[in-house]
């Protein structure tokens, strides 16, 4: 299993062991369809990615709560 960390759009991403998410040191529930090998979060609900960073930046970059950080 394999860790990730990296700054994007003003967020600290880090995924350990390839399935424990947070951003900014906020745990991220998030939800894997394994039929699909899709990832969504209840932060943007009504769209999949294909990996867990993809989803992790998309709620960087695109949610409220986090993308203000840059401001």
């Amino acid at each position: 299993m394999s860790n990730h960390k990296e700054t994007f759009e003003g967020c600290t991403i880090e995924i350990k062991d390839d399935i424990n998410l947070s951003i900014n040191g906020k745990e991220i529930d998030y939800k894997h369809d394994r039929s699909k090998n899709k990832f969504s979060s209840k932060y943007l609900p009504y769209t999949q990615y294909d990996s867990l960073l993809e989803l992790a930046r998309a709620i960087a970059k695109h949610t409220v709560e986090f993308s203000h950080v840059q401001e």
